[in-house]
């Protein structure tokens, strides 16, 4: 008897707090795609608290350095190399 694996893609998106003007990247396997009545895809994350990885608050000049940093640090926690950004 085999068994097969399935890697769970996971999504993630980068938020933009305008009142702190930081950004957040957030990660989550449970996110629900949505077609709006336009024709619009959206697709719906859970909130922050049930996501599987959030990072910190970081700066513009930061999120540029170390967007891959965080990157590895999310799939090492969430335990996959399958990260889709939408």
């Amino acid at each position: 008897m085999s068994a097969i694996y399935t890697a769970n893609t996971a999504k993630a998106k980068v938020i933009y707090y305008k009142d702190k003007e930081t950004y957040k990247i957030v990660f989550a396997f449970n996110v629900h795609k949505k077609v709006k009545d336009n024709g619009d895809i959206v697709y719906m994350f859970p909130t922050q608290a049930k996501c599987a990885y959030v990072s910190g608050d970081i700066n513009y000049e930061e999120l540029q350095a170390d967007k891959e940093r965080i990157i590895a640090q999310a799939k090492q926690t969430m335990r996959t190399d399958n990260v889709e950004f939408v």
